[in-house]
């Protein structure tokens, strides 16, 4: 019965390193490889006082969802490229389609940002960001 349980856990192991490695090819075949944690986090000129500041004064509230009286959070995931410039927006958490486009609009607009780095390099990084819709 040991031996059993032992061969299970073996090969499970097995499948599981074969699919790490997997994923690990695939990232290498796009462009370049693209962070999510490193030493030197990518910044928004200026901080975080200056991306909501960015934030509020960008986002035009969607008329559907104003008439609807509709609020959220839409989270949007993106890549801060080597050059600081946000690349590949996607919505990660939906909240309502408008605010979703709203969001996506944002993004899109925003300024370069401080590049991240890795072990004094600069990198490209995947970075979420919260977009929150409140009605006043």
């Amino acid at each position: 019965m040991k031996k059993i349980a032992f061969m299970l856990l073996v090969a499970l192991l097995s499948t599981t390193t074969i699919t790490a490695q997997k994923t690990v090819v695939s990232k290498k075949q796009s462009k370049e490889v693209v962070f999510d944690i490193v030493d030197q986090m990518p910044e928004f000129p200026g901080g975080l006082d200056s991306l909501m500041s960015f934030l509020t004064s960008t986002i035009k509230y969607p008329k559907e969802a104003m008439d609807k009286k509709i609020e959220g959070r839409v989270m949007v995931k993106f890549i801060v490229e080597k050059d600081g410039q946000v690349s590949e927006p996607e919505i990660v958490n939906s909240a309502f389609p408008a605010l979703d486009e709203e969001a996506l609009r944002v993004i899109q607009c925003m300024p370069k940002w401080k590049p991240g780095k890795q072990n004094g390099n600069v990198v490209r990084v995947s970075f979420t960001l919260p977009v929150a819709f409140r009605l006043k």
